[in-house]
């Protein structure tokens, strides 16, 4: 198994409980570098105000966070942005399936009301910001659990791109985000259709398990994505086995 051991699941398989969990060096970096920001072990949650500053790379298709950036001239890229949301993680929940498997990611909500703002200036329904009903984020679709995804990559692959592009939408509009920043997959059905396309894709220019993986991460394909990819084939052509229903991450 890992040596770095980031999510414990365990439980009765039709209703998983699937835990990050964080080491005293994890709970060191979060009040470091985010001292707006409480771990409270009690009841496994993360609370407080996430305050970031990033701008969208086009050309590599990713958010870049300022912090983690040497580019000198990050602050003057067009759309470059600073922020701040009142967040939740939950670190221990529930994943309800009928793949029965947690992919090993924690519950992302907004609970500071700036979503349901922005909603209604935009004249748009939360689910066009990739909100569930009650206001918990779809930081998008993973079939497979993530291997060794700790607090660190998880708010600075997943949180804070998702908070970038709901601050993005705030200030130019969804269709502004929907054309400059990264791809999103259709609501409902449709997109989980979608993403299993893309995935079995991916399968297609595999050259084998050892080889680099065919996404373009330049990782071998069996520690990218070739567990997604089982995961994928599993399932029927329409998808509706997926959990999640919409987005991709950069």
């Amino acid at each position: 198994g890992s040596q770095h051991q980031c999510c414990f699941c365990s439980g009765d398989p039709k209703k998983a409980i699937c835990k990050m969990i964080l080491k005293e060096t994890d709970i060191e970096w979060l009040e470091s570098r985010f001292p707006s920001l409480t771990y409270q072990p009690d009841n496994q949650k993360i609370v407080g105000e996430l305050n970031f500053c990033a701008c969208y790379d086009k050309s590599a298709g990713k958010v870049k966070i300022e912090d983690l950036c040497t580019d000198p001239d990050i602050r003057n890229s067009d759309n470059f942005i600073c922020d701040v949301f009142e967040i939740e993680i939950h670190l221990d929940d529930e994943y309800l399936g009928r793949l029965n498997k947690p992919n090993g990611w924690p519950k992302m909500y907004e609970v500071g009301g700036r979503n349901e703002i922005i909603a209604q200036k935009c004249d748009i329904e939360l689910i066009d910001l990739h909100f569930f009903d009650n206001n918990k984020c779809c930081l998008g679709i993973r079939l497979s659990r993530e291997r060794n995804l700790d607090i660190k990559r998880f708010i600075h692959e997943l949180v804070i791109p998702f908070f970038y592009r709901l601050s993005y939408t705030d200030r130019f509009g969804l269709e502004a985000a929907r054309t400059n920043l990264w791809g999103e997959y259709s609501h409902g059905d449709e997109g989980n259709r979608e993403y299993r396309e893309h995935i079995l894709n991916i399968d297609k220019n595999n050259r084998g398990r050892n080889k680099p993986c065919p996404c373009g991460s330049n990782i071998k394909y069996k520690g990218c994505c070739l567990d997604e990819v089982n995961a994928a084939s599993s399932l029927g052509k329409d998808g509706r086995d997926i959990p999640g229903f919409k987005s991709s991450r950069p």
